[in-house]
């Protein structure tokens, strides 16, 4: 079984052909992926489709079982005062499984940094309230956003496509976080071969796999319009890197997330 716990189906490039792109998932071995959301309409739209791709064991159209997360990205948090009031229903949906993607973002700075802080800290209220695991985006940011999290102590935390390198993966660890790998595992140049270094390191509990779809697709499909298809060559690499068979691979992987997001 392959997991992909971090995708976009809901994005522009994914939504019009969601239907065929889940069922290539399921042919290539994908039975579960998390769907997320990044502000209030794309939270929605991911327990909708979450909802409308959930098909009867006999459905001619197989697909993967999707879940999905609510949040507010930090690129879009400049648009919001508060925790949109339509989170709290979502929460309570069987499909919803985590807050995310939230965190800090100083690469593009789309938000100002601020805001981008002061609404970090009210989405981690949030999912404490709530009582949810937390799919964190942080990027160029680790020391402010190791601050914010030392504040919330009892948060299950999960960072996507990590990128806080070694020096940050003790206090990572620490805080008993998850670390999520995609695409840039598969990835020629320096950067990837460092994001291995750590790969390598981590404790086999403490990692998770994903595509976030459309983005960062992995060799060889590199260049092309990623999809929760090509989750496999993702595990193919990151099993080479451990030494393991993919079967191996892939009983670890569907441990932590079941522990991850078990509600």
């Amino acid at each position: 079984m392959l997991i992909d716990s971090h995708c976009h189906i809901n994005s522009e490039e994914l939504r019009k052909d969601a239907q065929e792109i889940l069922k290539r998932a399921d042919e290539n071995g994908v039975k579960k992926l998390i769907i997320v959301g990044c502000d209030l309409d794309d939270s929605l739209e991911a327990v909708e489709l979450a909802h409308k791709f959930s098909l009867p064991p006999n459905s001619y159209f197989l697909t993967p079982t999707c879940y999905a997360s609510i949040g507010i990205h930090p690129h879009e948090v400049k648009r919001y005062e508060t925790i949109p009031e339509e989170f709290y229903k979502l929460v309570k949906d069987e499909k919803v499984v985590a807050v995310g993607e939230i965190g800090l973002d100083y690469h593009y700075d789309l938000s100002p940094r601020e805001i981008q802080k002061k609404f970090f800290e009210l989405q981690l209220n949030f999912a404490e309230e709530v009582n949810m695991p937390v799919i964190l985006h942080i990027r160029e940011a680790m020391d402010d956003a190791m601050k914010i999290l030392h504040g919330h102590k009892n948060l299950k935390l999960l960072f996507h496509c990590y990128a806080g390198g070694l020096e940050f993966l003790d206090k990572v660890l620490e805080m008993g976080g998850l670390c999520a790998f995609g695409g840039a595992l598969t990835w020629k140049g320096r950067a990837s071969e460092e994001l291995r270094e750590v790969f390598r390191k981590i404790p086999a509990e403490k990692i998770l796999l994903e595509t976030d779809c459309p983005y960062m697709a992995p060799v060889p499909m590199r260049g092309k319009i990623n999809e929760p298809a090509f989750i496999k060559f993702i595990y193919e690499r990151a099993a080479q890197e451990r030494n393991l068979s993919v079967e191996e691979l892939e009983k670890i992987i569907e441990i932590n997330f079941e522990k991850f997001f078990r509600r």
